[in-house]
Protein backbone atom coordinates (compact mmCIF):
# COMPACT_ATOMS: atom_id res chain seq x y z
CA UNK A 1 0.00 0.00 0.00
CA UNK A 2 2.83 2.28 1.17
CA UNK A 3 4.37 2.05 -2.30
CA UNK A 4 1.13 2.23 -4.00
CA UNK A 5 0.40 6.04 -2.37
CA UNK A 6 4.03 6.59 -2.99
CA UNK A 7 3.70 6.11 -6.52
CA UNK A 8 0.47 8.20 -7.13
CA UNK A 9 1.59 11.69 -5.21
CA UNK A 10 4.62 11.01 -7.64
CA UNK A 11 2.13 11.09 -10.76
CA UNK A 12 0.30 14.02 -9.21
CA UNK A 13 3.14 16.16 -8.60
CA UNK A 14 4.40 15.33 -12.39
CA UNK A 15 1.03 16.66 -13.74
CA UNK A 16 0.74 19.51 -10.76
CA UNK A 17 4.62 21.26 -12.15
CA UNK A 18 4.44 20.02 -16.12
CA UNK A 19 0.68 20.86 -17.49
CA UNK A 20 1.80 21.13 -21.21
CA UNK A 21 3.12 19.35 -24.41
CA UNK A 22 3.40 16.05 -23.69
CA UNK A 23 2.78 13.11 -20.99
CA UNK A 24 3.65 9.64 -21.59
CA UNK A 25 2.67 6.48 -19.97
CA UNK A 26 4.41 3.30 -20.11
CA UNK A 27 5.12 -0.17 -19.28
CA UNK A 28 8.33 -2.05 -19.85
CA UNK A 29 10.03 -5.85 -19.63
CA UNK A 30 13.23 -5.80 -18.74
CA UNK A 31 15.93 -8.32 -18.97
CA UNK A 32 18.07 -7.88 -15.73
CA UNK A 33 21.07 -9.31 -14.56
CA UNK A 34 24.28 -7.76 -12.04
CA UNK A 35 27.44 -6.58 -12.64
CA UNK A 36 29.38 -8.24 -10.07
CA UNK A 37 32.91 -8.40 -8.53
CA UNK A 38 34.16 -10.43 -5.24
CA UNK A 39 37.51 -8.56 -3.18
CA UNK A 40 39.67 -10.50 -5.24
CA UNK A 41 38.36 -8.95 -8.66
CA UNK A 42 36.64 -11.64 -10.46
CA UNK A 43 33.31 -12.74 -11.33
CA UNK A 44 32.83 -16.03 -9.38
CA UNK A 45 28.95 -15.88 -9.64
CA UNK A 46 27.29 -16.77 -12.97
CA UNK A 47 24.47 -14.30 -12.90
CA UNK A 48 22.04 -15.27 -15.33
CA UNK A 49 19.19 -12.52 -16.68
CA UNK A 50 15.58 -12.71 -15.32
CA UNK A 51 12.78 -11.06 -17.27
CA UNK A 52 11.38 -8.27 -14.95
CA UNK A 53 8.35 -5.69 -15.24
CA UNK A 54 8.40 -1.44 -14.94
CA UNK A 55 5.92 1.05 -15.38
CA UNK A 56 5.99 5.00 -14.99
CA UNK A 57 5.46 8.38 -16.56
CA UNK A 58 7.30 10.76 -18.60
CA UNK A 59 6.65 14.50 -19.78
CA UNK A 60 8.22 15.73 -22.75
CA UNK A 61 9.10 19.36 -23.98
CA UNK A 62 10.30 19.10 -27.85
CA UNK A 63 11.63 22.14 -29.33
CA UNK A 64 11.74 23.13 -33.31
CA UNK A 65 15.18 22.08 -33.78
CA UNK A 66 14.33 18.50 -32.12
CA UNK A 67 16.30 18.25 -29.10
CA UNK A 68 13.97 17.31 -26.14
CA UNK A 69 13.50 17.82 -22.14
CA UNK A 70 11.84 14.28 -20.66
CA UNK A 71 11.84 14.06 -16.84
CA UNK A 72 10.38 10.61 -15.70
CA UNK A 73 9.18 8.57 -12.52
CA UNK A 74 8.97 5.33 -12.65
CA UNK A 75 8.53 1.76 -10.55
CA UNK A 76 11.34 -0.75 -11.46
CA UNK A 77 12.08 -4.44 -10.82
CA UNK A 78 15.97 -5.20 -11.24
CA UNK A 79 17.69 -8.14 -9.48
CA UNK A 80 19.66 -11.55 -11.27
CA UNK A 81 19.21 -15.07 -10.92
CA UNK A 82 22.43 -17.77 -10.09
CA UNK A 83 22.96 -21.26 -8.85
CA UNK A 84 24.53 -22.46 -5.52
CA UNK A 85 25.01 -25.56 -4.60
CA UNK A 86 22.19 -26.69 -6.87
CA UNK A 87 19.81 -23.94 -5.25
CA UNK A 88 18.30 -21.13 -7.70
CA UNK A 89 19.15 -18.02 -6.02
CA UNK A 90 17.01 -15.00 -6.65
CA UNK A 91 17.32 -11.64 -5.98
CA UNK A 92 14.51 -9.41 -6.57
CA UNK A 93 14.87 -5.31 -5.95
CA UNK A 94 12.36 -2.85 -6.83
CA UNK A 95 12.90 0.68 -6.94
CA UNK A 96 11.17 4.34 -7.03
CA UNK A 97 13.27 5.66 -10.55
CA UNK A 98 13.61 9.30 -10.83
CA UNK A 99 15.35 9.95 -14.53
CA UNK A 100 16.38 13.20 -16.64
CA UNK A 101 16.75 12.68 -20.30
CA UNK A 102 17.89 14.65 -23.19
CA UNK A 103 17.47 14.01 -26.57
CA UNK A 104 16.77 14.54 -30.18
CA UNK A 105 13.91 13.57 -32.20
CA UNK A 106 13.24 13.65 -36.03
CA UNK A 107 9.46 14.15 -36.96
CA UNK A 108 9.30 12.20 -40.69
CA UNK A 109 5.15 12.37 -41.22
CA UNK A 110 3.18 10.48 -38.53
CA UNK A 111 6.94 8.57 -38.12
CA UNK A 112 9.42 10.06 -35.26
CA UNK A 113 12.27 8.22 -34.09
CA UNK A 114 14.41 9.04 -31.26
CA UNK A 115 17.40 9.06 -29.33
CA UNK A 116 18.72 10.16 -26.02
CA UNK A 117 20.20 9.62 -22.43
CA UNK A 118 18.76 10.29 -18.90
CA UNK A 119 20.84 10.09 -15.39
CA UNK A 120 18.34 8.11 -12.54
CA UNK A 121 18.60 7.85 -9.19
CA UNK A 122 16.68 5.79 -7.81
CA UNK A 123 15.23 4.64 -4.29
CA UNK A 124 14.89 0.95 -2.99
CA UNK A 125 11.79 0.98 -1.35
CA UNK A 126 11.79 -3.92 -1.55
CA UNK A 127 14.44 -6.09 -1.68
CA UNK A 128 14.59 -10.05 -1.37
CA UNK A 129 16.92 -12.73 -1.85
CA UNK A 130 15.34 -16.22 -2.50
CA UNK A 131 17.98 -19.05 -1.71
CA UNK A 132 15.72 -22.46 -2.88
CA UNK A 133 12.86 -22.36 -0.60
CA UNK A 134 14.13 -19.77 2.02
CA UNK A 135 13.58 -15.51 1.89
CA UNK A 136 15.37 -12.97 3.48
CA UNK A 137 14.72 -9.58 3.43
CA UNK A 138 17.90 -7.23 2.16
CA UNK A 139 16.64 -4.57 3.98
CA UNK A 140 16.21 -5.17 7.41
CA UNK A 141 19.40 -7.27 7.47
CA UNK A 142 21.25 -4.36 5.80
CA UNK A 143 22.58 -6.29 3.20
CA UNK A 144 22.30 -3.94 0.51
CA UNK A 145 22.39 0.03 -0.01
CA UNK A 146 18.60 1.74 -0.40
CA UNK A 147 19.56 3.77 -3.51
CA UNK A 148 21.43 3.80 -7.03
CA UNK A 149 22.30 6.08 -9.72
CA UNK A 150 23.10 5.82 -13.04
CA UNK A 151 22.52 6.64 -16.62
CA UNK A 152 20.25 5.23 -19.50
CA UNK A 153 20.76 5.55 -23.39
CA UNK A 154 17.30 5.03 -24.68
CA UNK A 155 15.96 5.06 -28.63
CA UNK A 156 13.25 3.86 -30.31
CA UNK A 157 10.31 5.52 -32.74
CA UNK A 158 6.74 6.86 -32.10
CA UNK A 159 3.81 6.51 -34.09
CA UNK A 160 1.21 9.65 -34.31
CA UNK A 161 -2.30 8.90 -34.79
CA UNK A 162 -3.49 12.42 -34.35
CA UNK A 163 -1.36 15.31 -33.30
CA UNK A 164 -2.77 14.88 -29.96
CA UNK A 165 -2.39 11.14 -29.56
CA UNK A 166 0.48 8.72 -30.14
CA UNK A 167 1.83 5.06 -29.30
CA UNK A 168 5.38 4.73 -29.33
CA UNK A 169 8.22 1.75 -28.54
CA UNK A 170 11.32 1.96 -27.22
CA UNK A 171 14.66 -0.09 -25.99
CA UNK A 172 16.89 1.44 -22.99
CA UNK A 173 19.60 0.06 -21.93
CA UNK A 174 20.45 1.10 -17.61
CA UNK A 175 24.19 0.99 -16.22
CA UNK A 176 23.81 1.50 -12.90
CA UNK A 177 27.24 3.08 -11.48
CA UNK A 178 27.01 3.21 -7.70
CA UNK A 179 27.97 -0.32 -6.00
CA UNK A 180 25.10 -1.81 -4.03
CA UNK A 181 27.24 -4.01 -1.34
CA UNK A 182 28.04 -2.23 2.11
CA UNK A 183 31.12 -3.61 2.40
CA UNK A 184 31.02 -2.93 6.17
CA UNK A 185 33.27 -5.76 7.66
CA UNK A 186 36.67 -6.40 7.72
CA UNK A 187 38.37 -7.29 4.38
CA UNK A 188 35.13 -7.19 2.56
CA UNK A 189 35.77 -5.71 -0.95
CA UNK A 190 32.69 -7.08 -3.07
CA UNK A 191 31.25 -5.03 -6.22
CA UNK A 192 27.16 -4.96 -7.40
CA UNK A 193 26.00 -2.71 -9.59
CA UNK A 194 22.78 -3.02 -11.70
CA UNK A 195 22.43 -3.69 -15.53
CA UNK A 196 19.37 -3.94 -17.70
CA UNK A 197 17.84 -4.18 -21.08
CA UNK A 198 14.52 -2.59 -21.08
CA UNK A 199 11.60 -3.20 -23.87
CA UNK A 200 8.95 0.25 -23.33
CA UNK A 201 5.63 0.59 -25.10
CA UNK A 202 4.33 3.31 -24.29
CA UNK A 203 0.75 6.43 -25.06
CA UNK A 204 1.48 9.34 -24.96
CA UNK A 205 -1.24 12.62 -25.28
CA UNK A 206 -0.09 16.07 -26.31
CA UNK A 207 -1.16 19.47 -23.99
CA UNK A 208 -0.88 21.31 -27.05
CA UNK A 209 -0.43 25.37 -26.39
CA UNK A 210 -0.95 27.48 -29.35
CA UNK A 211 0.42 30.39 -27.35
CA UNK A 212 3.99 28.72 -27.50
CA UNK A 213 4.82 28.97 -30.93
CA UNK A 214 8.91 28.16 -30.07
CA UNK A 215 8.03 24.72 -29.42
CA UNK A 216 6.52 21.70 -31.09
CA UNK A 217 4.31 19.15 -29.71
CA UNK A 218 5.53 16.29 -31.87
CA UNK A 219 6.81 13.74 -28.95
Amino acid sequence: MKKIVLFCFAICMVFSVFSQDNVSIYYGQSQTKFKYKNSEGNSDLDFRTQLRSSYGINYSKVFNSGFLLRPGIGLNNLGAVSDLYAKKINWSLHYVDFNFGVGYIKRFGVIAPFIGVSPYVSYLYNATQTVGNDEYDLLADKAIKKNDYGINVFGGVKYLFTEAVAVYAEVKTTTGLMQLEPNSGSGKNQKLYNRAVTFQFGVSFNMVNKKRSRIRSNF
